[in-house]
Formats: structure tokens, C-alpha cells, sequence
């Protein structure tokens, strides 16, 4: 009964206290490209929270590649899916009257690409709002 509770609380330690990643930001145009860095701890098993720089979010959905992500029914009885390729993990969090969501993709066993999107709660011009969107990727082998 011991060794089952000394492997429980390691296990929850190790997740709880595991390094941080740090990913590079990818940017299409490197002339408005900020070049920074986020710093991301998944905590819980599985992941329930997000720490990052940028801020701290929960977890809304994880999906393993292959599972459907959502469903559209149209008026004429088709039904389209949307299906993961990789495994996903989304989170969100409201911030100072806007809705900032995490998309978390992993691309390898040892890499991660996260996707942050702002969007303002009110309406605004979107086409400033889209430009809320920042990219990472890099190594690290945390786990959801």
C-alpha cells in the first residue's frame, strides 16, 4: 500500500513540477515578427491547466489523432466532421475584455507547436483583432 502511494505522489509531482518548454516564435513575416519566447508547464494527468508567460489557462478539450474534433449538420441532412491529425489540446482563458484561446498541437513524440489567438469580447475590427494571432514551436516532451 506504501509503494502505490510513494508512485502516486511521484507521478503527481513530476507532472506538477516538470521543467518548462520553451518554444520559439514561427512568424510567416519576419519583418513584424516579434521573435519571442513561451514558456509552457502542462499541469495534471491529464493536463487540466496551462502555465505559460502569457498568462494561465484552462483546459477546455484534448483530442488524440483520429478523434473528431466537431460536427456540422447541414440543412440537406449532411453531416461534415473536422478530425485531428495530431494530438490537440485547446484551452482558453478571458483577459482584460478579450477571449485569448491556446491550441496546442503535437507534431512529433519530442515537439509542440502552440497557436495563440486573441479575440476581442466586443465587437471590434477584425481585421485588427486576427492580427492577435502568434506562433511556437519547439521541443518538448510534456505530455497530454
Amino acid at each position: 500500500m506504501r509503494s502505490a502511494m510513494t508512485i502516486a505522489f511521484a507521478s503527481m509531482c513530476s507532472t506538477a513540477w516538470a521543467a518548462p518548454c520553451v518554444l520559439q516564435e514561427t512568424c510567416a513575416d519576419v519583418q513584424n515578427c516579434e521573435g519571442g519566447e513561451l514558456m509552457l508547464v502542462l499541469l495534471g494527468t491529464p493536463p487540466e491547466r496551462i502555465e505559460s508567460n502569457f498568462g494561465d489557462f484552462s483546459v477546455d478539450r484534448i483530442a488524440k489523432a483520429g478523434e473528431i474534433t466537431s460536427k456540422i449538420r447541414l440543412s440537406d441532412g449532411q453531416e461534415w466532421t473536422a478530425t485531428s491529425q495530431n494530438d490537440l489540446l485547446t484551452a482558453s482563458r478571458i483577459e482584460g475584455g478579450k477571449h485569448e484561446y491556446m491550441y496546442v498541437t503535437k507534431t512529433s513524440t519530442t515537439e509542440l507547436t502552440v497557436t495563440l489567438l486573441t479575440q476581442p469580447l466586443r465587437y471590434a475590427d477584425y481585421t485588427k483583432a486576427n492580427n492577435g494571432r502568434r506562433a511556437f514551436s519547439g521541443k518538448c516532451e510534456q505530455e497530454f
